[in-house]
């Protein structure tokens, strides 16, 4: 077993030493944190909690009488002051219930600024800094300043900003006191992904015990002591029994539903590993059979692979769970499709087929044609008669204009033909012409 990040021994701590004023703020504080925990400092104003979130960030250690602050193994009490700056650059991340964005930088300067500390030139500094942007959805106000954002885009930046010199450890001092519930509910979702799925450790401090919701281990301050430690695993263990079941009775019989399943599986996560496939292909064969809903879906896709989910994140596994219902719904057009050629081989399908070239090339980003347009039609009616196979239909979409082809190009076309196989797969075709 590998040794914590984090271990208090015999903490004692005063403000106003052998003073009238003097306050014992951590009473004999014992503790560790294993290297990407999850934990909450937990209890109300005045408990603690924020000092002892500072002595692990290294900014108060001075007045520390007692016991040792030990991080990855050395003791943050005998460290240099300069020794304790490079720790609090590099090793430590804090995000600040008030922010604590300089006001006269941009978001983009603000997100850039602990790089400087460390030497980094501007441009690389900048280019870094807006890549943490872009993973928080805030590259468009890299320009804004700090009054021109909302509380929960204040808190985004405060987080990537945190994230700068890629500390291990990530401290989020009452990261929730400034923002409304939704806001809010995002910024744990972000610390829950920074644990999760980039394997760093999270210490939130927090006085709301709904915001306790990802925390692995608890620990309940009051009065300066460390009263309990608790590691709530229950959901995480009834999650996990339920995907070992589904794993265990995985498609007993061939349906249309796994077959469907397992081309949207190799469509959808096309670059992961030939387990995480299976996974995913597990997941979405149960949701596509109806015996999940899409809250689970998206659950399990977001759960981390070790703990029988897939190990997304969030925002992926969300775009990928609309993706399917997408095509869930597309299906059903097909089955009335082909309800209604069993009835008559000849039932005119232009709406049909407008509304699938429409789903079909949602994403495309040129402009068709009129005669691209009615090949293109063309095309898919065929497929859908099955008059033409799959690698015909790529064909058409492949070939050149002036060759009576539609012309588009050979990575527009398989992810054209990938989308529209799906929804056919598992189907009985039969010539309807």
């Amino acid at each position: 077993m590998s040794a914590p990040l984090v271990k208090l021994e015999g903490i004692n701590f005063y403000y106003n030493r052998g003073k009238p004023s003097e306050v014992h703020a951590l009473k004999d504080i014992n503790l560790e944190i294993e290297r990407g925990g999850y934990v909450a400092f937990f209890g109300p104003s005045g408990c603690g909690k924020t000092t002892l979130t500072y002595l692990i960030g290294g900014i108060e250690t001075e007045n520390t009488d007692e016991g040792h602050i030990l991080i990855n193994g050395r003791d943050l009490r005998g460290l240099s002051k300069k020794e304790l700056a490079v720790y609090r650059q590099v090793g430590v991340g804090i995000i600040f219930q008030q922010f604590n964005l300089l006001p006269s930088l941009t978001v983009l300067d603000n997100v850039a600024l602990p790089m400087a500390f460390l030497g980094i030139s501007v441009d690389r500094r900048r280019k870094e800094a807006m890549k943490l942007l872009d993973r928080f959805s805030m590259t468009s106000k890299a320009d804004r300043f700090p009054s021109e954002l909302s509380g929960g885009q204040q808190q985004r930046v405060s987080i990537a900003r945190a994230l700068a010199n890629n500390p291990p450890l990530i401290i989020a001092d009452e990261p929730l006191g400034n923002l409304d519930s939704e806001n809010a509910n995002k910024a744990l979702e972000f610390l829950k992904e920074l644990n999760e799925k980039d394997g760093r450790t999270i210490i939130m401090v927090t006085h709301e015990s709904w915001s306790l919701r990802d925390a692995k281990t608890i620990f309940y301050l009051k009065d300066g002591e460390l009263i309990r430690k608790e590691q709530p695993e229950k959901k995480k263990e009834a999650q996990k029994k339920l995907s070992e079941h589904l794993y265990h009775n995985l498609f007993p019989d061939v349906t249309p539903e796994r077959l469907m399943a397992r081309s949207l599986s190799y469509m959808l996560m096309r670059g992961f590993s030939g387990d995480e496939i299976k996974r995913f292909e597990m997941f979405l064969a149960k949701r596509l059979a109806g015996e999940i809903d899409t809250p689970t879906f998206i659950d399990f896709l977001d759960s981390p692979y070790k703990e029988g989910g897939v190990g997304l994140w969030k925002q992926r596994a969300i775009a990928i769970a609309k993706t399917v219902e997408d095509i869930v719904e597309k299906r059903k057009t097909v089955e009335d499709v082909y309800t209604d050629l069993q009835k008559d081989p000849e039932t005119p399908l232009y709406e049909a087929v407008s509304k699938m070239r429409s789903w079909l090339l949602e994403d495309y980003k040129g402009i068709l044609s009129d005669i691209q347009i009615v090949r293109f039609d063309e095309a898919v009616e065929d497929r859908f008669r099955n008059i033409i196979s799959p690698e015909n239909f790529r064909q058409v979409l492949e070939l050149p204009r002036v060759d009576f082809g539609v012309g588009l190009a050979p990575g527009t076309v398989r992810t054209i033909s990938e989308k529209l196989e799906t929804i056919l797969t598992g189907k009985n075709l039969q010539v309807f012409h």
